[in-house]
């Protein structure tokens, strides 16, 4: 099965259950010691949805009022010129 296809199960399941033990994730989706670290991986570091606990289980985070880490400027004023000139 595709990696993202795996991923995509494992969020859901996630969402609906919560905590999952990273044993139950590999008997689940046949997964092997690499497969589950890109896993962890993707879910901990990349997409900040789930948090280890004690090296054995797997928590959601997923929709704790998910805020984005970085703020920017939105585009549309970033783009913007200025309305006047003042020169110096």
């Amino acid at each position: 099965m595709d990696f993202y296809a795996i991923l995509d199960q494992v969020i859901a399941l996630l969402r609906q259950r919560q905590r999952v033990t990273y044993r139950a994730l590999k008997v689940q989706f046949q997964l092997d010691d690499d497969a589950l670290e890109a896993l962890k991986e993707e879910l901990i570091e990349a997409q900040h949805l789930a948090a280890d606990e004690a090296g054995r289980i797997l928590v959601w985070i997923g929709d704790a009022g998910a805020m984005p880490l970085a703020t920017s400027i939105p585009a549309s004023t970033q783009d913007r010129a200025p309305l006047t000139y003042t020169p110096f």
